[in-house]
């Protein structure tokens, strides 16, 4: 299968019992299955979350065969508009699952941050952008698509010639500006301001590491059974 979406997320976060994080966590994975059901567009997926204490660091990936992923671009009438269409999807779901763990874990108002980590979606869509740009022919692309899948590309005939095709016909990005050092205007130089240095602050014994869990949720396929493992990790 491949990594279609994946992205991770760390919540800033007090640290759970046992019994809690495996609820809050579990229940984060069934809140985000129903909303990749619902949104992303793909006939059959596996999906996977993992969570980790201390504070809460996530990571989510929805995967699924080329096959699967192929003809979820058609529905959208071609590579192009289908690669786009997926892609917000891909977004929206990502966004979805770091609301949602705000609100499991309680953190509504707490620090943390997100990041689409990246996944073939995205993939895909960076490898028309290097075609239109010309660093890349169609006929290239194709051979590092067969070798970035391996056996996936390989069951996917089908695939592969439609997507040689439309990036065939993908038309070129138009030329950029000059970014030689004539075209531009020079700029004065300004002196770095001095800094004056800081006192350190006296730094306070580290307190003992409470131990904390790691989960792994995951769904082989669409509708399957759920499967859970629980680790601890210190």
């Amino acid at each position: 299968m491949l990594d279609v979406v994946t992205t991770s997320f760390y919540i800033k976060s007090p640290v759970f019992d046992k019994d809690d994080f495996r609820d809050y966590s579990t229940q984060l994975f069934d809140q985000w299955d129903e909303y990749v059901e619902a949104h992303l567009n793909l006939p059959d997926y596996a999906v996977t979350l993992i969570v980790e204490e201390g504070s809460i660091k996530g990571f989510g990936k929805i995967a699924a065969t080329a096959g699967a992923l192929y003809l979820a671009i058609g529905n959208y009438g071609g590579f192009v508009s289908g690669v786009q269409a997926i892609r917000q999807q891909a977004s929206y779901v990502t966004s979805a699952l770091f609301d949602q763990a705000k609100q499991n874990f309680g953190c509504k108002s707490a620090r943390g941050n997100s990041k689409q980590s990246g996944g073939e979606i995205y993939y895909l869509k960076s490898l028309f952008d290097r075609v239109q740009a010309g660093q890349l022919t169609s006929d290239q692309a194709i051979a590092e698509v067969q070798d970035r899948w391996g056996q996936e590309a390989a069951n996917s005939p089908e695939l592969l010639k439609d997507l040689e095709r439309s990036l065939a016909r993908a038309p070129p990005h138009p030329e950029q500006l000059s970014m030689s050092d004539d075209f531009w205007e020079p700029c004065e130089e300004i002196g770095k301001p001095e800094r004056q240095p800081k006192p350190t602050p006296h730094r306070r014994p580290d307190a003992p590491m409470p131990q904390h869990y790691r989960i792994e949720i995951f769904r082989q396929r669409k509708g399957g059974d759920k499967k859970v493992r629980l680790t601890k990790v210190k």
